[in-house]
């Protein structure tokens, strides 16, 4: 709650008292007139209790105001403000701003505010926490950046901008608050960039990566290490039909083989995959995409998607039944718990399997079968490109994809198979059908 405060008049006459010189302020006789009116003696002042989100309680006073109206005005802001949880205060910092800020924040995930804090603590504060909230300016946040690239770490482009996107984020909220005046972040000059282009590993690019891998084992490095060292043509690699057969037919005795196959063909997240039930596999052959499980500072644990167009239902064909009876038979064979398994993918305890540690056993795979790297994100990416190879359009990829808008999904894919165009065929299981092998014994029609 906020007090209704008061405007009055108060001067900067002294006296004497007690051998220190000390201000009269509002009990300066000069200023009332006899009537009781104000004279026009000293400045206009305003004075308000206040009491914060947090229940910090506060007395804000300020003056110098030529006029009445002026100091009735900034009374009313600071009301304003403490009724939103900030406290107009013009020694308010970027630190203390920013730390209030992200404690009310409420409107984003766990994962989500872990990334904001991390941004707070670690760039924000340390170039940008000692300035004042009000005289922020886009040449601190431009200072900030060049830093931030001239040091031994560097900045890339795309580092930069999600910085930027955080920090815009938070004092647009200022700036709705009446706190600043102007979006430092947003008028701040940050280099454009994209996401590293996806490319395909056509015969030529994995040619030439395994060229370096033996250059690098010639000198002396260990195989496994020379995989690591190799030169990679982008960050984001996609595998071709044939790597992703070769692969599915290496792993086919792996309990999370049916996880692989369905990222890989519906391109699913990995958190959602992780996240499947029982309950989300439906009679028409398809899967209901509705949790995620997330990595938090706190363990693993279950989330909505990512945005609203990731609640989804995703087709998986007579192929991805057949799969789906084969692991729920193999699960069965392992199971110890009385009651049957809630989740698709989990150990034979219950638990789950955390995100992190289905990305690690795909490395570790991927590396088994000796195909070129790729990250787990990546079959993602494989997934949406073989759809458009097969020839489905941009519009049902992105729903599939449970992308939030067309353009993100054009954005990503639009070109990767521009250097593979001779691989297009008629659907995304016939691009596979005739690489993999169930090494449980009969080949499964993909």
């Amino acid at each position: 709650m906020t007090a209704r405060g008061s405007v009055f008049r108060r001067c900067g006459c002294t006296k004497i008292e007690d051998g220190k010189r000390v201000q009269l302020g509002q009990s300066c006789p000069k200023l009332k007139r006899g009537n009781g009116t104000w004279a026009n003696h000293g400045t206009w002042a305003y004075a308000v209790g206040v009491v914060d989100i947090n229940g910090k309680r506060s007395l804000k006073r300020k003056a110098g105001f030529a006029t009445k109206d002026e100091a009735q005005d900034a009374l009313d802001k600071v009301r304003a403000h403490a009724s939103r949880g900030f406290i107009a205060d013009e020694r308010l910092t970027v630190e203390q701003y920013l730390t209030d800020w992200i404690a009310g924040k409420t409107d984003i995930k766990e994962n989500t505010r872990q990334h904001y804090e991390r941004y707070i603590e670690k760039v924000f504060i340390p170039h940008l926490g000692t300035v004042k909230l009000t005289e922020l300016r886009p040449a601190h946040v431009n200072r900030m950046f060049e830093t931030l690239r001239s040091s031994p770490q560097g900045l890339n482009a795309p580092a930069a901008q999600r910085m930027r996107a955080v920090l815009r984020s938070a004092l647009t909220d200022a700036l709705r608050a009446d706190l600043v005046t102007v979006n430092a972040a947003a008028l701040a000059k940050v280099p454009g960039g994209r996401s590293p282009r996806a490319l395909v590993w056509t015969k030529s690019r994995e040619d030439e990566w395994r060229r370096d891998i033996a250059r690098l084992v010639a000198e002396g490095h260990k195989p496994e290490d020379a995989r690591g060292m190799g030169k990679l043509p982008s960050t984001s690699m996609v595998w071709t039909p044939t790597h992703v057969g070769k692969f599915l037919a290496n792993v086919g005795d792996d309990p999370l083989y049916f996880l692989f196959w369905l990222v890989s063909h519906t391109g699913m997240r990995r958190g959602e995959v992780c996240a499947l039930r029982y309950t989300d596999v439906n009679d028409d052959a398809t899967i209901t995409v509705e949790r995620q499980l997330i990595n938090t500072l706190h363990g693993v644990r279950e989330d909505t998607p990512k945005t609203d167009a990731s609640c989804r239902r995703v087709a998986i064909g007579e192929a991805g039944v057949e799969l789906l009876e084969q692991h729920r038979e193999r699960q069965a064979r392992t199971w110890i718990m009385d009651e049957p398994p809630t989740y698709l993918f989990c150990r034979e305890d219950g638990r789950l399997f955390d995100p992190i540690q289905v990305t690690k056993r795909f490395k570790k795979l991927a590396v088994g079968a000796d195909l070129p790297p790729i990250r787990f994100h990546d079959l993602r990416h494989t997934a949406a490109s073989m759809m458009l190879a097969s020839g489905l359009d941009m519009k049902t990829v992105s729903t599939v994809l449970g992308h939030s808008d067309i353009t993100i999904t054009a954005n990503i894919y639009t070109s990767v198979y521009e250097d593979a165009t001779q691989a297009a065929v008629t659907n995304v299981a016939a691009l596979i059908r005739a690489h993999n092998v169930h090494t449980q014994g009969d080949e499964v029609e993909q």
